[in-house]
This record gives C-alpha cells, structure tokens and sequence, in this order.
C-alpha cells in the first residue's frame, strides 16, 4: 500500500545509537514527493556554512519560509541542519515571528531562541554562535525581499 507521511512526521531521533532517523520500514521506498504550492506572501531560503567550498556538507545550514501578510509574518517555519541527526525544526524561533513585523529586533529574538535550547559536545560549540549568525542572515534576507 500507498500512504502519505508529512515531512514533520518522517524524520525521528535514533534510538539506542540505531542508525535510523526516519519512520520508513526496512522494506518500503520514498516514490514521490509533494511540495505544496507556495501560498501568496511566502519567502523562503536556505543557506549553509561549509568549511571548504569544496565540501558538500554543511557544518551548519538554515531553512527559513515565512508568509507575510502585510508587513507581519503570517506563518513562519524554521529548520536547522547540522546540528543534530535530523533537520530540527526551532518552534520556538518561529513563535518569536509570527504576528510579528520582520525588524532587528524581531529577528535577533528569533535568532537567539532557535540555539536558545542548544546543548554541543565540547568540539562544536562554536557551531551555536554560527547558526544563530545563519539564521539571523537568513532573516534578515527574508526581510529585503
């Protein structure tokens, strides 16, 4: 069979250093993908720090989509990558947007709630400071249009 799995509900934290970070059984497959029609008002972007431009992955990276209504932010979803198993979503951050105007102030406060919780191991605790730069960057870039 067929079933539908919003992105919220796929990505999961391993249990018991178990190398599985999503929901999908042994014997199943992603087939498609759907990414729903942005609605009027959305902005989005990603941005990712690497150490060398020659590697790939990120040490930290950012997605950030707001819908504004007006000059308020309507919506706001912001998720962090390379900083945990799964790309982790910061609701906390998004709450410090919503129904809020999209100035410095708004931003730095979301920028400081989304590392606000953070927990590094001793070799990348410079990894807070840079993703609270990314996110603040990432805002601020959503605020220019």
């Amino acid at each position: 069979g067929t079933e539908d799995i919003p992105v919220e509900e796929f990505f999961e934290l391993p249990i018991d250093n178990l190398r599985r970070e999503n929901v999908l059984r042994s014997n199943e497959v992603i087939t498609k993908i759907t990414v729903p029609e942005p609605l009027p008002g959305t902005r989005s972007i990603y941005l990712k720090f690497r150490e060398k431009e020659s590697l790939d992955f990120a040490i930290s990276s950012v997605a950030a989509v707001i819908q504004l209504q007006g000059a308020r932010v309507k919506s706001a979803r912001i998720v962090l990558g390379g900083v945990a198993p799964i790309p982790w979503r910061v609701q906390v951050a998004e709450a410090e947007l919503e129904g809020r105007s999209l100035n410095s102030t708004t931003i730095n406060k979301a920028a400081a709630a989304a590392v606000a919780d953070a927990s590094p191991m001793t070799q990348n605790a410079y990894k807070i400071q840079l993703t609270k730069n990314l996110v603040r960057r990432a805002l601020e870039t959503l605020a220019k249009g």
